[in-house]
């Protein structure tokens, strides 16, 4: 099953493991912590408005809690999340 997030960039590593954590049925506690995949700062950081607005591309993906895991933009700059 592939979920898929439209997120607030602020917010992209909450979203990642509450998404998991909706796939898996379980309280996102019960989930390892994120940042034994990868860091939560550096994720919000690419992820974040850029000052002057200009739109970013490009994709992190890495696996975490047995779930790939794909932070993108889309064609209007916004972050999506997609779990599988």
């Amino acid at each position: 099953m592939v979920q898929t997030l439209a997120v607030d960039t602020d917010e992209v590593s909450e979203r990642v493991v509450t998404g998991v954590a909706t796939l898996e049925g379980t309280d996102p506690v019960e989930l390892p912590p994120l940042f034994d995949a990868i860091d939560p700062d550096a994720l919000a950081s690419v992820f974040a408005t850029t000052a002057t607005g200009i739109c970013r591309s490009g994709t992190v993906e890495f696996t975490y809690a047995d779930h790939q895991i794909q932070v993108s933009f889309d064609e209007t700059g916004n972050t999506v999340v997609t779990i599988d």
